[in-house]
């Protein structure tokens, strides 16, 4: 019955119409969708699908999510099963979610390599780190790397050959300059003579003019800038096809590194490496070698960095681009900032540390510290000191991060924080951070932010002297936050707070009994002071106005128990100040980009502030002392210097007493030459007037005038005499009695 049923159906009229329906939608032409001719879409695909294209995936994900596992051993299809069950576990072990690919030949064997794909780029940094070195076998060991970094390996070059040795280059003694028997020191100035741009090395004087150290004065000596190596043995100059270096007693050639279009230079603490940068001229992936480290005294370049890869950047965001431990083992840079699906770049969220050994990666991972702010080296020690930038619920962190471990030793949060700086003290015993803190702040539409309510300041100090424990201690500020400077190797801070009108110094004691800095002084306040400068062997220091129209230098006496303001001498204008190394003589410079209208030139004070030297020098464009290598003295010699420092304070005033009479006689030497030259000119005169007398005395109709003149008797003849030098001495009156002065 449904088998006829259907048969019915299928013969009904109704079925039938259908059925032609069919066909003639068939037989009929589909509609047209393409756009006309010349039609131009104004509308993206970001505007028209972009909720679609968030969710596209990139290569580059896969390519951070990926490592390479070598050492595998190479074996037949028989057992590849097996040698995949052993990696499977291997690797489960690490992150379960993993995926891996052995890569066979045509003949089914193993490459000895393999690709292992992991949930996210951490996993993969940590699976990479944990992998490398792992022992499969006594004759197999893995070795790791990530996939992404194997783009920044180059095809060795066909041509290369191993480099000639070169011959040993001679410059005599880098340290010459320290054998001076008046314990001189040296500085160098580049400044324009005669139209051309000069460097000069120069001998400081105490009571004399600078003067140039043998031929140390060359025109176009460096065509951007010059700079000493930190310990002062080699001065270096920057070239348009690389760097050169000089050094010995006649500043000699010592070695020449080939970078061409080079700009930026720097040294590592105990000058073994040098970093140069050079713009690559492209963009993105093209500036592989930009940023290179050379050995000092091989001339070899170790490594080349390319700059997008560390920064995500074609441009170089700060100079020095490295921070290098005290010691050399490290270099720091900060992590690349990472990017999402949609190309925009996150904060900074970590630190990268090398290992200048081997040049790698510390650990071949990064150390991950979130919305990183900044970060530097202890000057004494392999800690780390960083800022992390807080956001409305979470607060600001400064920590003290001990490396290679990676252990934490200090950590500080504070909320609302707007704004802050770090300061190492060179011993490296302590640390200040100043923090300005707000209450309530309001975010404007062009992104501008107002502190509703103002700030205040406040200084955070860690200190270290402490081997089992890190202590915190702080300070409020009760003026706004202008500078502060550390007493290099003592127990003193100098504290600048105020404004441009009324800015006072603040001195303060560390005092290991209390749980904060001991105020020791309140020095006057001076207007637009805004640097603190102490001496290199501290108990002095030095508050500056830079860059103002008074141009301020307080000298402040800080060795005893109270800071006591020494002397106020003035500069207009000068924008930098510098200690020399010895800490006995201080200047004060104006070069080229301070303030405008100053006069260019330098002048030299001494520590308490009597000023010596005033040079005025046209386009002054640097002024820099030599420094001086790090020699310390055994504690024996420092005790017996101490005990016969009377003794030998007499032969000083001696030699400098003789060197006042030398400065006296060369100055009577030079009057008794002008006084020769003068009398050879004289008697020439003379006898020619003589030669004359006859023929004077018949066109004068026989009168001797000359012996008229000798016969005058108003002449008067008067001596007078000039001291060159004075000195008070003391004499005695009478036995028993007080000497007069």
């Amino acid at each position: 019955l449904r088998l006829l049923d259907l048969t019915l159906f299928a013969c009904s009229p109704t079925h039938i119409a259908m059925v032609e329906a069919e066909l003639n939608k068939e037989n009929e032409e589909e509609p047209c969708f393409d756009d006309p001719a010349g039609f131009l879409d104004d509308i993206d695909d970001e505007e028209l699908v972009g909720d679609v294209l968030k969710q596209q995936p990139f290569i580059r994900e896969y390519e951070n999510n990926a490592i390479l596992v070598f050492g595998l051993p190479a074996v037949g299809p028989e057992r590849l099963g097996k040698l995949k069950n052993v990696l499977k576990k291997i690797f489960d072990n690490v992150n379960s979610g993993n995926n891996f690919e052995v890569p066979v030949d045509d003949a089914g064997a193993t490459r000895g390599v393999c690709f292992v794909e992991w949930p996210d780029r951490a996993t993969a940094e940590y699976a990479c780190n944990v992998l490398d070195g792992y022992k499969l076998d006594k004759n197999h060991t893995f070795q790791t790397i990530l996939y992404s970094n194997t783009k920044q390996i180059s095809k060795p070059d066909e041509s290369w050959e191993n480099p000639e040795p070169q011959p040993y280059q001679d410059i005599g003694d880098a340290w010459s300059w320290m054998h001076n028997s008046r314990c001189r020191d040296q500085f160098a100035i580049q400044y324009e003579k005669n139209g051309c741009q000069t460097v000069s090395v120069m001998w400081n004087i105490k009571g004399h003019d600078p003067e140039v150290a043998g031929d140390a004065e060359r025109p176009s000596w460096t065509e951007s800038v010059f700079r000493w190596s930190p310990h002062g043995s080699f001065l270096t100059t920057i070239h348009s096809r690389g760097i050169v270096m000089w050094g010995g007693e006649k500043f000699t050639r010592y070695r020449r590194f080939t970078h061409d279009n080079v700009q930026f230079i720097d040294f590592s603490p105990n000058e073994n490496f040098l970093v140069t940068y050079a713009p690559s001229g492209g963009r993105w992936g093209e500036d592989e070698d930009c940023l290179r480290i050379w050995n000092v005294f091989t001339g070899e370049q170790l490594k080349g960095f390319s700059l997008y890869a560390l920064t995500n950047r074609d441009q170089l965001p700060c100079w020095p681009f490295f921070c290098w431990s005290h010691d050399e083992r490290y270099f720091a840079c900060a992590k690349a900032p990472e990017k999402d699906r949609l190309e925009k770049e996150k904060k900074v969220n970590g630190i990268s540390i090398y290992d200048s050994a081997t040049m790698d990666l510390l650990g071949r991972r990064s150390i991950i510290i979130d919305n990183l702010k900044s970060f530097s080296w202890n000057p004494a020690r392999n800690i780390l000191a960083y800022y992390s930038e807080g956001d409305e619920n979470t607060p600001a962190e400064f920590g003290l991060l001990e490396v290679p471990s990676g252990q934490k030793l200090r950590t500080a949060r504070i909320y609302n924080v707007a704004e802050a700086q770090m300061w190492w003290q060179e011993s490296g015993m302590r640390l200040a951070i100043h923090t300005q803190r707000f209450q309530k702040k309001a975010t404007k539409e062009n992104g501008d932010v107002k502190y509703i309510g103002g700030t205040t300041s406040h200084i955070e100090i860690f200190d270290l002297s402490d081997k089992k424990d890190v202590s915190q201690m702080n300070i409020p500020l009760k003026e706004p936050f202008v500078s502060l400077g550390w007493e290099p190797h003592g127990d003193k801070l100098c504290v600048l707070t105020g404004n441009a009108a009324k800015c006072q110094p603040l001195v303060y004691r560390m005092d290991p009994t209390k749980h904060a800095p001991v105020p020791m002084s309140k020095l006057d306040p001076v207007p637009q002071l805004n640097a603190v400068e102490w001496a290199p062997a501290g108990g002095w220091l030095a508050v500056l106005a830079r860059l103002s129209t008074g141009g301020n230098i307080v000298f402040v006496d800080a060795s005893g128990a109270e800071a006591k303001r020494s002397n106020v001498a003035e500069h207009p204008g000068f924008n930098k100040g510098y200690w020399d190394p010895t800490g006995r003589y201080f200047v004060t410079c104006c070069t080229q980009g301070g303030r405008a209208g100053a006069d260019l030139g330098y002048r030299i004070y001494t520590f308490q502030g009597r000023e010596l030297v005033r040079k005025n020098l046209e386009r002054l464009l640097q002024f820099k002392w030599r420094p001086r290598p790090p020699v310390k003295l055994p504690e024996q010699k420092l005790k017996e210097i101490k005990k016969n420092l009377k003794t030998t304070s007499v032969k000083f005033d001696r030699e400098d007493n003789d060197e006042k009479v030398k400065a006296s006689q060369e100055v009577i030497d030079k009057r008794r030459k002008i006084m020769s030259a003068f009398d050879l000119v004289r008697h020439r005169n003379v006898d020619m007037i003589t030669s004359m007398r006859g023929k004077r005395i018949e066109l004068r109709d026989g009168v001797d005038t000359d012996d008229m003149s000798l016969k005058n008797d108003d002449l008067v003849e008067e001596k007078i005499t000039v001291a060159l030098s004075t000195q008070r001495t003391r004499t005695t009156s009478g036995e028993g009695e007080d000497g007069d002065e």
